[in-house]
C-alpha cells in the first residue's frame, strides 16, 4: 500500500469507526424502544430522542463517559472494555460494531472511492451490521431500521444496477419466496420457521440486488445458515433447541453481492450450460 493510498483511506476507517460507535448505541437502545411501543411501531420523534439522550454512559454506575473514554476502538482497548470508574464490563458488542464500521468504511472506499455509490454501500453495511447485532441478541429485526432499506435499495439499483424495474421485481421476488418458504414450513411443522422481520428484510435487500441476483442471494443466505445451524446442533446440549436468527445470513449474502459485483458474473458463468 502506497503512503498516498493509506492517507486517503484513513478518513474512511476513522469515519466508519465513529459511525460504528453510533450503531452500538442504536443496537442497545432501539430494541427496548420497539418492545415498549404498541405493535412495534416507533414514532420518529421518540426514536430521535431515545438515541440522543442520555449521552454515552456506563449502564452499571450511570457515569457519563468523557470524550477520551469514548474514542472508537482505542478507548475500548485501553480500558480493556471496562468502565473507568466501576470497572464493569461493557461487552464485546461495542468494539465489534466499531471494528465492523471501520471495515465497512474501508471496503466501501476501496471498491467505489469517495462517491455516492460508496456512501450508499457504506450506509447499507452499517444498517446490516446493526440489524445483525440486534437479531443475534434479541431475535428481532425492527421495522424502523428495515424499512429505510427499501427506498435506498430502489435508488441504488436504479442508479448503479439494472434499473428501477429490476429493483422492484427483486424486492417482490425475494419477499414472495421468503413468504412462501415460511408459509410452507408453518403448514408442515405447525410452527413458525421464518420470522416476519426476515421476510421484510429479504424484500428490502432484494431491491438493492435486483431481480437477477435473487437466486444467488437466497441460496447464499440459506447455505450459510444451514452450515452454521449444523455446527450449532452438533455442539449444543441434547434437547436444547434454541432458534437461530436468520437476519445475519441474509445480511452476509447481500453484502457480498453488493460489495463484489464480480461475484454475480462468476456465479452466472459457473451455472451457465
Amino acid at each position: 500500500m502506497t503512503p498516498l493510498l493509506a492517507v486517503s483511506l484513513a478518513p474512511a476507517v476513522t469515519m466508519g469507526a465513529v459511525i460504528g460507535s453510533f450503531m452500538s448505541v442504536v443496537a442497545s437502545r432501539v430494541p427496548p424502544l420497539v418492545l415498549d411501543s404498541p405493535g412495534g411501531r416507533v414514532r420518529l420523534t421518540r426514536l430521535f430522542s431515545t438515541l440522543s439522550w442520555p449521552g454515552s454512559h456506563c449502564t452499571s454506575c450511570n457515569t457519563e463517559l468523557r470524550w477520551w473514554d469514548n474514542v472508537p476502538l482505542l478507548s475500548y482497548l485501553v480500558l480493556r472494555g471496562r468502565c473507568r470508574k466501576c470497572h464493569a464490563a461493557y461487552g464485546s458488542k461495542y468494539f465489534l460494531l466499531e471494528a465492523g464500521g471501520a471495515a465497512a468504511g474501508l471496503a466501501s472506499v476501496l471498491l467505489y472511492g469517495w462517491s455516492v455509490q460508496g456512501a450508499l454501500c457504506f450506509l447499507l453495511l452499517s444498517l446490516l451490521l446493526v440489524l445483525s447485532a440486534i437479531d443475534l441478541e434479541e431475535m428481532l429485526l425492527p421495522d424502523v431500521l428495515v424499512f429505510p432499506l427499501l427506498p435506498l435499495g430502489l435508488l441504488y439499483q436504479s442508479w448503479y444496477g439494472g434499473g428501477l424495474a429490476s429493483a422492484g421485481l427483486g424486492a417482490v421476488a425475494a419477499f414472495a419466496v421468503m413468504w412462501a418458504i415460511g408459509a410452507s414450513y408453518r403448514l408442515a411443522c405447525k410452527i413458525d420457521g421464518m420470522g416476519g422481520g426476515d421476510i421484510k428484510l429479504a424484500g428490502a435487500l432484494g431491491a438493492w440486488l435486483g431481480v437477477a441476483n435473487i437466486p444467488f442471494f437466497l441460496i447464499g443466505a440459506f447455505a450459510s445458515g444451514t452450515l452454521v445451524m449444523s455446527a450449532f446442533l452438533l455442539i449444543q446440549k441434547s434437547g436444547n433447541k434454541e432458534p437461530l436468527p436468520f437476519g445475519p445470513f441474509l445480511a452476509l449474502s447481500a453484502a457480498l453481492l453488493v460489495l463484489t459485483p464480480q461475484t454475480t458474473a462468476f456465479l452466472t458463468a459457473l451455472l451457465a450450460p
